[in-house]
């Protein structure tokens, strides 16, 4: 993952893959997949992402392992 450089950013790397706001992402757990619509880092290790499934707005937290 990408060293997270302010609140709002629009990008984040999860292993080989490049995220950025408008891409499709599945969630890790729970398996839902969904539209970002926002990427919101809050440590070098975790990032938090706001989805937009079906309509719905989900937050999942994606940490780095």
């Amino acid at each position: 993952m990408k060293k997270p450089t302010n609140k709002g950013e629009t990008k984040m790397a999860v292993a080989n893959a490049l995220y950025k706001v408008g891409d499709t992402y599945t969630t890790q757990k729970s398996k839902l997949t969904g539209v970002i619509k926002e990427i919101v880092p809050t440590d070098k290790n975790t990032v938090r992402v706001k989805l937009d499934i079906n309509g719905s707005t989900r937050w999942t937290t994606w940490k780095q392992k």
